[in-house]
């Protein structure tokens, strides 16, 4: 079982913008499982950043 790794706010932030914009993008491309995939990532990121202090 590996440990998640913490990461600063900024990493986080930058995480999901990247993120987001390559959702969009499978969005406009016509893959909405990969655009689902990227948006339960991003979910992850934004409950990280909801933790740290």
């Amino acid at each position: 079982m590996a440990l998640r790794q913490r990461h600063n706010a900024n990493d986080i932030r930058t995480a999901i913008r990247e993120l987001s914009a390559r959702a969009q993008l499978a969005r406009r491309e016509g893959r909405p499982a990969d655009a689902a995939e990227l948006e339960q990532r991003i979910a992850n990121y934004r409950e990280e950043l909801g933790a740290c202090p």
